[in-house]
């Protein structure tokens, strides 16, 4: 905490609050919110300086210690307290609306790019943990995601003997009774969007919304300092500029075939992205010699693009 609170200050001051001999007798601080009741009792050490305090205070409110003021009173007036200063025993706090850690309010909301299991999960995480300030796109016009709607089929199915793939799965909640052994493509699909409505989760999802673009905008000049000064990075100051592209929701999966509809793109910005695009996005697909020649079907089993009635009373060749 001492480390942070001090990245602003020269070196030379850096190094006298650190070296410098300390007094280790115990005696406690009152600090008191600025235009409020709220009081917090701080045990402290006599050398605690008001660098160090702001410092301890901001880590368990959640704030930037920079933004935090401690006024102590001198004869009838009050006064702010230098960051060298000790403490004083009765000291009011400017900067925190209370010693409650400080939900952070982002100015723009967090997009996730998915609604399969794991785009989904996500979404019940945040609702679970009241975070609200979400988004999820996907460009199908259903829950459940690419592998389960565009690359499994009607035979597809899920080898696991317990109904452990399922949304709720966590540590409060047990294995759901109606989840049967290799539960088909299908079911899970009626599963997924089961559990989206029951949790909370369909009202904060754009469903037949194509994410086209991500651009990555820099933070202003000011919020890059406020930044460095505290985490020494600035990646918390970008913005995401998502370019969305309205669909008809017949999207295949394969990257080929988006469904657009062709009404105008819209852009819209977002604090943080999460991608959850699913691991057969794209298949990749080798066209061999000779398959022009050979005349008859040949399928690839990863695209689930052949039609198996043509199948029927064939002979079969599988490489």
């Amino acid at each position: 905490a001492l480390q942070a609170a001090t990245a602003g200050l020269p070196k030379w001051l850096q190094d006298d609050l650190v070296k410098q001999p300390r007094s280790m007798t115990h005696r406690v601080v009152e600090l008191k919110v600025y235009g409020t009741e709220e009081k917090l009792e701080m045990p402290v050490h006599t050398s605690t300086t008001v660098l160090e305090g702001k410092g301890f205070l901001a880590a368990k409110v959640m704030v930037d210690p920079h933004y935090i003021t401690f006024l102590v009173k001198q004869g009838c007036a009050w006064r702010a307290q230098s960051d060298t200063e000790e403490i004083g025993r009765k000291v009011v706090v400017k900067g925190i609306k209370g010693f409650a850690r400080t939900r952070h309010e982002w100015p723009h909301q967090l997009a996730i790019i998915g609604t399969g299991h794991a785009g989904l999960r996500q979404a019940m995480y945040l609702i679970k943990k009241k975070e609200f300030n979400f988004v999820v796109y996907d460009r199908k016009s259903i829950v459940g995601g690419t592998s389960w709607i565009d690359q499994a089929n009607e035979t597809s199915k899920l080898q696991t003997e317990l109904g452990t793939y399922h949304l709720q799965y966590d540590e409060d909640n047990p294995v759901p009774k109606n989840m049967k052994t290799w539960p088909s493509a299908g079911e899970l699909l009626v599963h997924f969007q089961e559990v989206a409505e029951e949790y909370g989760v369909m009202p904060y999802t754009r469903m037949c919304t194509n994410v086209k673009f991500i651009t990555i905008q820099a933070g202003s000049k000011k919020e890059q300092d406020q930044e460095m000064a505290v985490t020494k990075n600035t990646y918390a100051t970008q913005k995401y500029v998502l370019t969305l592209e309205p669909t008809d929701g017949t999207g295949d999966g394969r990257g080929d075939h988006i469904g657009a509809t062709g009404e105008p793109d819209v852009e819209v910005t977002h604090g943080a992205v999460i991608m959850y695009p699913g691991n057969l996005t794209i298949p990749r697909r080798f066209s061999y010699k000779g398959e022009e020649d050979f005349g008859r079907p040949a399928a690839y089993a990863i695209c689930n693009d052949f039609d198996y009635n043509e199948a029927t009373g064939q002979e079969i060749a599988i490489v």
